[in-house]
Order: structure tokens, then C-alpha cells, then sequence
């Protein structure tokens, strides 16, 4: 359908331009505008590798895409406020937190970071932010596989990341990612540069013996199989493979989550590498009296793990953490009830179940050839917050993908309704 793009500035009609997937219509933005989108998803991707910053281009080129539009931008933030609340949750921890000042300035950069998403979903296309993240993400996994950086003892491949897991991940969403292109409409000689780009991303999460990065790989790619068999269904047989499929990936998880130490022996025995998932049962029931404490609303956001805190200098000493830092509990759900209580994890399970089911809904029953990838990648994520915490941190790349999912899931739908 064509219909008449409105100029943002003048608020005239412009030239004729047609709706595309996701009910999209082609506005034309300039092209600043798109390359700071563009470069603030480069920016996050880099972050792990590059610190701060890779932190500081994200702020400078998302706080510049606010600015550019300030009016459109703040009327899009009001009409996305649901997905706002978590991190308003987190920054007003800092009222009860042990912690304040952390709690404040991580609260107000996770807020900045979940507002910059917001912005970034709304000025590209679901394709060009899928392809920025294949390009650049691709480009430092293959770079960090021919670093050569192993983890002594192990063998464990870090490439530019400061652990085998970061590495693993990192890797991970470029194998999910690229399989998910090759599921969507392209030409047979793309689908194959895809597919050999979903092989070499598989081959880095093996290098990095990463036992939960190759769990969401294995999740996100059933997923993109799920899809593909639930799609040509009725509906009453797209309802009952979809609950069948969500009751399997929930049982795989769970059981992986509970015996995380056997899985981790059995795969050491057979392969003879590190790939423990060992000691996250103290951690889980450490986080359990920790809630039991403060149930409600926790010690504060980002207020546990803190030089000075005696429960957190405890546990890096027990486990060997010299740096005291980058360690947690290593599930989603205790690590956040630890520190913005359960009334903070109720928030945070709305938001995953959201991003969850309007992905899926989308994916299974549209017709294009993006959604399913954008399925896949929120599948991994979900898939291995039993066992990590990849989500929702500032400047990260992880909680950026989810609410620009959740953001196209919801245009794409809207627009079906329409």
C-alpha cells in the first residue's frame, strides 16, 4: 500500500512512500539522523571491547538523536512509557539503597540507555539494525578469533573480551543473528554468506567453551525451527506447537539450570575442557537469604556487588575474584531480586514475557522474513537468564536488542490490528 510520508520538520506531505514490513512507514529522515542510529548501535556492540569509551559514543550519539527531534523524540518516550518503568524502578531505589550514590547514577544510565533503544527502534528499519549488528559485530569476532587470545590452563578463547563467557556471547548472538538472515528474504548467494557466517560464529562459541552461550545458540536456532514449522499451521495448530514448544524450552531450561554442575562435569569428562557452570548453587542460595532479608525491594539497584560491601567482598574472595568486579549471581531473576526486590522483578518478568510473547506472536504468524530472527535472538536471551545475567544492564548490548525488539514486535502487530 502507498501512502504519503509526513516531513518531520515542515509537517508537509512529502513524495508518495510505502508502508514496508512492521507497518513502517518511509519517512525521510536525514541522513545524520540514520547514522546516529546507526552509530549508537555500533557503539554498544563495541562497548565490551573498547570500556568506557564505547559507553561514552553511545551517550554522545544517542543524547544527539534525541536532540535532533526533541519533541517527536519525547512523544515517542511518553507513548513507550510502560517499558520505562524498570528503570525508573531502579533509579528510584536509590531512596532505600545501601548505596545511593551507585544506585542513582547507574538507575539514571540504565533509564538513558533504555530511552536511547527506544529512539534508536523507532529511526531504523528492522533490517539496516540487524545488519549493523551482523557488520560490526561480525568484524570483532572475527578479529578476536584471529587474535588468538586463550585463557591459559583452559584454552578457553577470550579474543578481545575480558572472559571466555563475554566472548562466548558476543558470539553467540552473531551465530543467531546470522541464521536468522539467512531465514529472511534475501538472494540464494546472501543466504549463503548467512549460513557460512552462522558456521564461523559457531566455531567462535566452541573455542570459548562457553556452556551457556552454546545453550541459547541451541535455543535460538530451535526457535527459527519452530517457526518455520509453526508458520504454514491454523491457528488452533499454531496455539498448540507454540505451547508445546514453550513448555519444552521452559523444562530444557530449568533442568539445565538445576543441574548445571553435572552438565558441566559430563561435558568436562567427554571433551577434557573447562566449561564449569560449577558453584551457582551456593550462589542461588546465598541470593536466596539475601532476599530473604529485604524481600520487597531489595538493597538497592546495582547497590550489592560494591568494594566495602562485607556479603560481596566475601563471596570474591571465596570464588577468587581479585578484581572484585564483573561477578554476580548468575541468575537473572535472584541477582535482581537481591537488588530491587521482588516488586522490581515483578516489573522485570512483565517486560521479558512481553518482549517474549509479541516477538513470538509476530514471528509466527507474519509473513516476513525479519521477525523470525528478532523471535530467535529474544529466545536466546530468555533462554539463559536462569543461569546469567545478560540483561538489564547500562550500555549493553543485550538489554538494547530486547527493547528494540519489543518495539518492532508492537509496531508490527499494531499495524496488523490496523
Amino acid at each position: 500500500m502507498r501512502v504519503h510520508g509526513i516531513d518531520p520538520v515542515r509537517g508537509k506531505l512529502t513524495v508518495p512512500a510505502r508502508a514496508g514490513e512492521f507497518g513502517r512507514i518511509g519517512l525521510q529522515l536525514s541522513m545524520v539522523e540514520s547514522w546516529l542510529a546507526a552509530a549508537a548501535v555500533m557503539a554498544v556492540v563495541v562497548e565490551p571491547v573498547i570500556g568506557s569509551l564505547g559507553a561514552l559514543a553511545f551517550l554522545l550519539a544517542g543524547i544527539s538523536l534525541l536532540a535532533a527531534r526533541p519533541a517527536d523524540a519525547a512523544s515517542e518516550l511518553l507513548r513507550a512509557w510502560p517499558i520505562l518503568v524498570l528503570p525508573a524502578f531502579a533509579t528510584v531505589s536509590l531512596v532505600w539503597s545501601d548505596v545511593p550514590a551507585a544506585s542513582l547514577r547507574y538507575g539514571l544510565q540504565l533509564f538513558v540507555t533504555f530511552a536511547i533503544a527506544i529512539i534508536v527502534a523507532r529511526r531504523l528499519s528492522p533490517d539496516r539494525f540487524l545488519r549493523v549488528i551482523f557488520v560490526t559485530l561480525g568484524l570483532v569476532v572475527m578479529l578476536s578469533v584471529a587474535a588468538g587470545n586463550y585463557r591459559s590452563g583452559t584454552g578457553a578463547l577470550t579474543g578481545f573480551y575480558a572472559s571466555k563467557n563475554a566472548m562466548g556471547g558476543a558470539a553467540a548472538i552473531f551465530t543467531v543473528l546470522s541464521a536468522g538472515l539467512a531465514f529472511g528474504r534475501s538472494s540464494t548467494s546472501a543466504k549463503a554468506g548467512f549460513v557460512l557466517a552462522a558456521g564461523f560464529g559457531l566455531l567462535a562459541v566452541l573455542l570459548a567453551q562457553s556452556m551457556s552461550a552454546l545453550l541459547s545458540v541451541a535455543m535460538g536456532i530451535s526457535a527459527l525451527i519452530a517457526v518455520a514449522i509453526l508458520r504454514p499451521l491454523s491457528l488452533r495448530g499454531r496455539i498448540v506447537g507454540t505451547l508445546f514448544c514453550v513448555l519444552i524450552g521452559a523444562y530444557a531450561s530449568i533442568q539445565v539450570a538445576a543441574h548445571s554442575d553435572a552438565i558441566a562435569a559430563f561435558v568436562l569428562d567427554a571433551t577434557g575442557k573447562d566449561v564449569t557452570l560449577t558453584g551457582r548453587t551456593d550462589l542461588w542460595r546465598i541470593a536466596l537469604d539475601r532476599i530473604g532479608e529485604r524481600p520487597l525491594l531489595g538493597v538497592g539497584y546495582q547497590a550489592f556487588w560494591v568494594p566495602g560491601n562485607p556479603a560481596a567482598e566475601d563471596l570474591w574472595y571465596a570464588f577468587g575474584i581479585e578484581s572484585r568486579s564483573g561477578f554476580h549471581f548468575h541468575n537473572t531473576y535472584l541477582s535482581n531480586a537481591v537488588e530491587i526486590g521482588l516488586i522490581g522483578l515483578g516489573v522485570q518478568v512483565l517486560l521479558l514475557a512481553a518482549i517474549g510473547i509479541q516477538s513470538a506472536r509476530l514471528a509466527i504468524t507474519g509473513r516476513d522474513g525479519l521477525s523470525p530472527g528478532l523471535f530467535a535472538l529474544a529466545v536466546m536471551v530468555l533462554s539463559i537468564t536462569p543461569i546469567e545475567v545478560p540483561i538489564f544492564f547500562q550500555f549493553s548490548l543485550h538489554t538494547v536488542m530486547m527493547i528494540v525488539i519489543l518495539i518492532y514486535a508492537m509496531d508490527g502487530l499494531n499495524a496488523r490490528r490496523s
